[in-house]
């Protein structure tokens, strides 16, 4: 289905008390080895009915509870002791967001569509030395994950899509300032997302992009172990297909931190695309003890036949998968 304009506004909602709909960005920057998470989202039948959140990374930060600890910090910054560093920004608001997703604004984060279907203006200011000017320019149509070869799970969303993005702007950390200009993956779902089934299956997610478009990948596991669905796309030379196939071999180190990946995607043309990276430049811990848990992390992809590829690599798990089961099984 080829999404139209009104598809990037809000949708209905009903009466389901996890009915979701929310607005992601990410982007992988290896000039600064930064990695960005950009997220704006509406839970319209809960209390706390609109939230956000600001979080760039850098280097590996093993701890789950690193968002919470940067939030907590001064100026919203945690700094390792390795020379990692995390910036975190969240609020979640009882009252729910009036405005439309084509110019939508919280906590001092503002998203702004600038042309239906190409550009936005993303933009952050938290008052205390931290802030963004970004420009986002779409290199892919929306992928509709209703097209998919795979069937997306009641549970994850009615519907959803996926976009390869470039970004340029600026950005300044507690008074650091870097100049952004890379890649990255951005979606837009709507409908029930329950975490308590969420939390009881794999979830892992790779996404890569050359410098000029030409090629990209949103690729996502999910499920139960070996019963997982494939859901993303890949599009070459403006050529969008489906997801088919994922085959993938990953190494784990002691805190369950992805490493030395191996990946192949298949579309449904039956085109391959296969991509290593040897060790992501920075990395963030996501969870809590009997919840899902695990690493974003951002690096460079060696892909065959297309050189070097800014990306995304994303693996969470059920409490049952420990880090210990991760680092002895390699897989």
């Amino acid at each position: 289905m080829v999404l139209a304009e009104r598809d990037e506004l809000r949708h209905e909602w009903d009466d389901d008390h996890f009915w979701r709909e929310s607005l992601y960005f990410n982007f992988a920057d290896p000039a600064h080895e930064i990695g960005a998470w950009l997220y704006l989202w509406v839970v319209p039948n809960q209390e706390l009915k609109s939230g956000m959140l600001v979080s760039f990374y850098h280097g590996i930060t093993e701890r789950l509870d690193a968002n919470d600890v940067a939030m907590k910090s001064p100026k919203h910054l945690y700094e390792g002791e390795k020379g990692n560093w995390v910036y975190c920004f969240k609020k979640d608001v009882p009252q729910l967001i009036n405005a439309n997703f084509d110019d939508v604004e919280l906590a001092g984060m503002h998203f702004k569509r600038l042309a239906p279907l190409s550009q936005y203006s993303l933009t952050f200011a938290d008052g205390e030395g931290t802030a963004f000017d970004f420009h986002a320019s779409f290199m892919t149509r929306p992928w509709d994950y209703a097209d998919g070869v795979y069937e997306t799970p009641a549970w994850v969303a009615k519907n959803r899509y996926h976009r390869s993005w470039w970004v340029t702007g600026n950005l300044t950390i507690a008074g650091r300032a870097y100049e952004i200009k890379t890649t990255g993956d951005s979606d837009h779902s709507w409908g029930k997302r329950d975490r308590q089934v969420f939390a009881q299956n794999n979830f892992k997610m790779w996404s890569l992009q050359t410098p000029d478009g030409r090629m990209s990948i949103s690729a996502i596991e999910q499920g139960q172990p070996g019963n997982e669905v494939k859901m993303g796309f890949v599009d070459i030379d403006k050529d969008i297909q489906s997801v088919a196939a994922i085959e993938q071999k990953t190494l784990y180190n002691a805190a369950g931190v992805q490493e030395a990946t191996r990946l192949r995607v298949t579309d449904a043309k039956d085109r391959v695309v296969e991509a290593t990276m040897d060790r992501m430049f920075s990395a963030i811990g996501n969870g809590a003890p009997g919840t899902t848990w695990g690493f974003e992390g951002v690096g460079q992809y060696s892909v065959k036949d297309y050189g070097a590829c800014t990306g995304i690599s994303s693996y969470f798990w059920p409490p049952a998968i420990t880090p210990a089961i991760l680092h002895a099984a390699g897989k």
